[in-house]
């Protein structure tokens, strides 16, 4: 009769797991349309909570420390030095032994009971007699300390690899802080250029629409010529087209900037304006371009990048090495057991042992090959983004020197077209002029005028991207539990000192001072030996 019940249960087991593993089915679900508006609603919120609102016109310190406090680019890559440091304390854990708590209860519907046979040269029968010596239900528990020699090891150099990609992403949230810089230096620029000229396009606009309405009848009413009145009205379409795309330039570039420092792009943003003749253009580069070379090499966020990557492919090659080294375990443990059967329920137990992977003796030197091959392209990289890197320091100083001289030429341009733009005024009103002249030279006077604005825009983008290009902070201290106006303080320091074309000088001579040649100083991989090769390979 056990066969069928034996058969029966099996079935029903059966049944019973195709049941589970069917419940366990799952489809797509879709959100709610209430779902996604509350989504609309939480993230609206959540990204001007905790703003300062922007109450007095802005400056460009106050915009940059804006970007680098509110801006999501520039927070996602603090989130992601914050992981790395998290990863850390888990690596460092990671080479701890392992203590492990086991316990539990176990019961069973009969005794386990089992007949023993003795086993002689010569068989003999004898009586069968079936024994147990575990109670039905009894609980057990124990404390196990484990610790493998091999796996501290591993874990050791995984550590070391994993303290080494900390730095690394504060040195990608540096330049992650670097192109903010230089965005919202181009963004305000543009920005305050809107805000000079929007309040002269406008009226500008409205008097050439006006002009170019008067045309029209005249062309329609034929009381003049037909050839003059058609060419006055083509110049006067251009000049209309011309002064709408200037406005549109301007309302754009506002909405640009709010994005970058994360305000609201429908609140009024006032910008800070220097007196029309005080227009605050840099002086000249005052270090040479050797000097920006060198600090360029030392400080950029890239190449100290790789340099802590080189020291983590070299770690990597060590810690395969401890890989192929036997595993040796030192263990031990405290035991309890309610077994009634048992003479000593309570216990200790220690013990060693050993393994290896015999199939590492095989693939151990491929391995090792592999590691030593993914350094050696470490090193290449690091070459190649030196190369990189002198180019772009080259490119962005000459950018600044052409940037001088273009903005240079607009400014003269600019005060020549205000002279005529006086000259056809009184020319206008003494009835020497038509109104067309004077509505042509008042767009030429702010066509010039945009343009010197622009010119003073690129100079500030090309002097941007130089300090951007040598790696130079605008701004290297804590943000979180920051005051936005102390923020603000720092920058516009950090910023005066660029403007009259400097360096810091500790940066300077951090760079510039001679590094030791000693074997050990440079197979050590530091950020500090990463520079110094790059120069190296400059020069």
């Amino acid at each position: 009769m056990s066969v069928p019940h034996q058969s029966l249960f099996h079935r029903v087991s059966v049944l019973g797991l195709v049941c589970s593993l069917s419940a366990c089915a799952i489809s797509p679900q879709p959100l709610t349309e209430a779902e996604h508006r509350t989504r609309v609603e939480v993230d609206r919120a959540a990204i001007v909570n905790d703003q300062v609102a922007v109450t007095a016109p802005l400056t460009l310190p106050e915009a940059i420390a804006r970007a680098l406090k509110y801006n999501y680019d520039h927070r996602l890559a603090v989130m992601e030095s914050v992981l790395q440091d998290r990863q850390l304390t888990v690596a460092n854990f990671a080479m701890l032994p392992r203590l492990a708590l086991n316990a539990g209860y176990t019961a069973r519907d009969n005794d386990l009971a089992s007949v023993s046979k003795d086993v002689y040269p010569i068989e003999r029968d004898r009586e069968t007699n079936y024994q147990t010596s575990n109670d039905r239900a009894h609980r057990f528990i124990d404390l196990t300390f484990t610790w493998n020699l091999l796996d501290f090891g591993v874990g050791y150099y995984q550590a070391k690899q994993q303290a080494d990609r900390v730095l690394v992403a504060r040195e990608r949230r540096r330049k992650v802080v670097n192109n903010i810089v230089k965005e919202v230096s181009t963004a305000y620029w543009r920005a305050a250029t809107a805000e000079r000229l929007l309040p002269r396009i406008e009226p500008a606009l409205a008097q050439a629409e006006k002009a170019l309405a008067a045309s029209g009848s005249i062309e329609r009413d034929r009381l003049q010529p037909m050839i003059p009145v058609l060419e006055y009205r083509r110049n006067l379409l251009q000049m209309v087209g011309q002064l709408r795309r200037l406005h549109a330039d301007m309302q754009v570039a506002k909405a640009q900037l709010a994005g970058l420092i994360n305000a609201p792009t429908d609140a009024p943003l006032p910008i800070a304006l220097a007196e029309r003749g005080e227009l605050p253009a840099p002086t000249a580069l005052q270090e040479s371009l050797p000097t920006l070379e060198t600090v360029g090499l030392f400080y950029r966020p890239d190449l100290r990048e790789e340099a802590y990557q080189a020291r983590i492919d070299r770690n990597g090659v060590r810690k395969e090495m401890i890989r192929l080294l036997p595993g040796l375990s030192i263990i031990g443990s405290t035991n309890y057991d309610s077994n009634s059967y048992l003479l000593n329920r309570a216990w200790a137990e220690a013990g060693i042992r050993a393994t290896y992977n015999l199939i590492n003796l095989a693939a151990g030197p491929s391995i090792i090959d592999a590691a030593e091959s993914q350094a050696e392209i470490g090193e290449w990289r690091r070459r190649a983004l030196t190369i990189a890197a002198l180019v772009q320091i080259n490119v962005a100083y000459q950018q600044y020197v052409h940037a001088q001289q273009e903005f240079a030429d607009a400014r003269e341009l600019n005060l020549v077209e205000e002279r005529l733009l006086r000259a056809v005024r009184n020319a206008t009103e003494a009835q020497a002029q038509s109104g067309f002249e004077h509505i042509r030279h008042q767009v030429a006077a702010l066509t010039t005028q945009l343009e010197r604005d622009r010119a003073l825009t690129d100079l500030q983008t090309a002097l941007a991207n130089v300090f951007v290009s040598i790696g130079v902070d605008p701004y290297d201290g804590p943000i979180e539990g920051v005051e936005l106006n102390d923020m603000s303080t720092a920058i516009a320091t950090r910023l005066a000192l660029w403007q009259k074309g400097r360096l810091p000088e500790a940066m300077v001579q951090a760079a510039t001072a001679p590094a030791p040649t000693t074997d050990a100083q440079v197979s050590t991989g530091t950020p500090h030996d990463g520079a110094q090769d790059s120069v190296v390979a400059a020069r």
